[in-house]
């Protein structure tokens, strides 16, 4: 991750992590020692944190899948648990808002990741979903819980339990993300002006006004049992098939045409994809 201060009281993170952004221990690492000194706030903790990606084929990516594969070592179980913990981060943390600038793939943990942050702004290349029940699993890191508080339980399970995607029309349609921009430019710097203008109040009333619609958010309990049933669901003999599958597929987790192709390549599981590449919504002019 590398960071930059456009503007007082603005922090951008740009994420490059591996060819597809994955979610690793150097990931979480990085992001935690981002995020945790921020709960003790200071003059200089920022009001707004833009997270953008330097690839500009993925924002951020699933979690590395190979510490899904059994057998599964406390060092695995650790990364979930940390992962949790970054992610239930976004939301503690009312001092700072915190905005997905999407221009990429975002499936899986990234999709989890998006969905728990403040705001949601989308570009051309933005494409995300959840892609987890293709493979017998469930988006038990947050992704369940706010696509539901976020789009509505019938909604949230048609796009959960189809393994379906939204492109940027989509989600700003349902709601996924704020707004859509057909121009990556326009997206970055309509990103700005809104963090920028944030930033111009008071840190006290942007605390309260984050602090009580929190209230809308999922319950943690929920949290706490997705969490829980994702890591006894994955080590059922048809899951790890799946994710060994997975990793055949994308080469190791390379940006091949599997990981390009997400979210409709994993029907590959199950021989239905027929080898088409996800285009942007329309290229940046």
């Amino acid at each position: 991750m590398t960071f930059t201060y456009p503007s007082p009281n603005v922090t951008r993170v740009t994420i490059n992590n591996g060819p597809v952004n994955y979610v690793d221990r150097l990931f979480v690492d990085d992001i935690l020692d981002f995020l945790e000194p921020l709960q003790n706030v200071t003059d200089s903790t920022p009001k707004v944190v833009i997270f953008d990606s330097s690839n500009p084929d993925f924002f951020i990516g699933h979690i590395d899948m190979t510490s899904l594969a059994t057998p599964i070592t406390a060092a695995k179980r650790q990364l979930g648990a940390d992962y949790i913990k970054f992610a239930q981060l976004f939301q503690s943390i009312t001092s700072t808002i915190f905005i997905a600038e999407i221009n990429g793939r975002a499936f899986g943990a990234g999709n989890e990741i998006a969905a728990q942050m403040d705001l949601r702004f989308a570009g051309p290349g933005a494409r995300t979903g959840s892609f987890e029940e293709a493979l017998g699993l469930v988006a038990g890191g947050g992704g369940q819980t706010f696509l539901g508080a976020i789009l509505g339980k019938a909604k949230a399970m048609e796009y959960l339990l189809a393994a379906k995607s939204f492109d940027g029309p989509t989600g700003e349609a349902l709601g996924l993300y704020n707004k859509y921009y057909e121009d990556s430019q326009t997206l970055t710097d309509s990103v700005l002006r809104f963090a920028q203008r944030v930033a111009l109040f008071p840190r006290v009333s942007l605390n309260q006004t984050k602090s009580v619609l929190s209230f809308l958010n999922p319950p943690t309990g929920a949290f706490t049992l997705d969490y829980e049933a994702f890591y006894a669901i994955e080590q059922f003999p048809e899951e790890q098939a799946n994710v060994r599958r997975f990793l055949q597929l994308s080469a190791n987790q390379t940006a091949n045409s599997f990981e390009l192709g997400l979210g409709e390549s994993v029907l590959g599981l199950y021989g239905l994809w027929n080898g088409a590449i996800t285009k942007r919504t329309q290229d940046p002019k």
